[in-house]
């Protein structure tokens, strides 16, 4: 009664029962020297013993009772779950081919069955008048499009259909995304009919034992800068050609895509060789660099520096010959600037899926990911051929939920 009485006034008076383990070692040591021998008499040594650990275990609380351990204890949540893009909402589209986003308003054209169509939010707003398969530029605000037949050079009012031929070229250029700059690597032969247009000349490179030209050029979305890919090089220039960086490459791939950040400090690209899948060169203004990222099989960047990726899961398997070998899942992926999950969805090629290929849109807002299906009736797998668009499969996603 002593030790309850001076642990139970410990409490009321506000202590961390520091003073007990004092209290508790007088009290032991009183009922081993007198009450224990008094009470049990001749009783066995053991059932003395088994009586003090009871009378222990009743007076002293539990080690869980404090707050701090009790926190401790408790599992921790469990991680957020990171959605599908079957789960966002979404709109499919069938027998379509996805030729890309045309202008910063998150436009996009889709072949079907042989024609060009412009779509806004999967809405159809217009037919362009342009034939399927043809290079094509659209405008920054998304009215107007360079289409390139051969050697002529069209501009295309979208939604009119009106068709201007404005020059003629031979060799590789980019016009501005406002339409009123072209950079060239030929001289620019503009017809009487074109619109006042500024040339700038992108010059040939001289290597060892060589004369390197211009493969690819496209200029950053505010017309500022103008990125020049090589065979062995990655060139950039500012707005009137003048160089500002040059960075080495290999030379056993091609640029598919590529893409500025916002203050043109660096540049993405996406390359492929014949044998998928490609690989991303990041090529750095300030230090001169290029580093390499292998195994991607698609990559898009869109604003706010959204990034979407299709990435092979798997080893990469051993190839025996030339044809193509595909793994057997594919993650589909979408990032935030600073590479935060936002979006991701596993699909197994066994369910017919295979090709997988994902646009973010320029305002970061939506992204469209296609991919083929083999299931699908009259699906021949020829490219370039009419039936191939009953192959082509995909879906318009709303990323509005899952970016900040």
């Amino acid at each position: 009664m002593l030790l309850v009485r001076a642990i139970k006034g410990a409490q009321s008076s506000g202590g961390a029962l520091d003073y007990v383990p004092f209290l508790f070692y007088h009290a032991v040591s009183f009922l081993f020297g007198r009450c224990l021998p008094s009470m049990f008499g001749p009783f066995p040594q053991a059932l003395r013993a088994a009586y003090l650990i009871a009378s222990v275990t009743l007076l002293v609380p539990p080690a869980s009772a404090g707050p701090a351990n009790a926190q401790e204890s408790r599992q921790p949540p469990p991680p957020a779950l990171v959605p599908t893009f079957e789960s966002l909402p979404h709109t499919p589209f069938s027998k379509a081919v996805f030729n890309g986003w045309c202008g910063q308003q998150d436009r996009y054209l889709l072949d079907e069955n042989g024609a060009v169509n412009a779509y806004e939010a999967g809405t159809k707003v217009a037919a362009v008048a342009i034939s399927p398969g043809n290079p094509y530029q659209c405008s920054s605000d998304g009215r107007q499009l360079i289409n390139i037949h051969g050697r002529h050079v069209f501009m295309v009012d979208i939604a009119s259909g009106d068709s201007q031929w404005i020059a003629s070229y031979d060799g590789a250029i980019a016009f501005s995304p406002d339409f009123k700059s072209v950079a060239s690597s030929r001289p620019f032969e503009l017809k009487p009919q074109a619109p006042q247009l500024r040339v700038v000349l992108v010059k040939d490179k001289p290597t060892v034992g060589d004369t390197q030209r211009p493969e690819w050029i496209k200029w950053s979305a505010n017309g500022a800068r103008i990125a020049v890919v090589y065979s062995t090089s990655v060139d950039i220039l500012d707005r009137n050609g003048v160089n500002i960086a040059s960075m080495t490459k290999s030379p056993s791939a091609w640029v598919k895509d590529g893409w500025f950040e916002d203050d043109q400090g660096v540049l993405t690209l996406f390359m492929e060789t014949e044998q998928p899948p490609g690989s991303i060169l990041k090529c750095s203004v300030a230090q001169k660099k290029c580093l390499a990222r292998p195994r991607i099989e698609s990559v898009s960047i869109g604003g706010r520096g959204i990034v979407g990726t299709v990435i092979p899961l798997g080893k990469p398997p051993v190839r025996e010959d030339d044809s193509i070998y595909f793994s057997k899942e594919y993650a589909a992926e979408i990032r935030s600037a600073d590479s935060g999950l936002l979006v991701r969805q596993v699909f197994p090629i066994k369910t017919g899926r295979r090709s997988f290929q994902i646009a973010v849109s320029p305002s970061g807002k939506r992204s469209i990911l296609t991919w083929d299906d083999k299931n699908q009736p009259e699906c021949v797998s020829s490219e370039g051929s009419a039936s191939t668009y009953k192959c082509r499969q995909g879906m318009l996603v709303d990323l509005t939920k899952v970016i900040k």
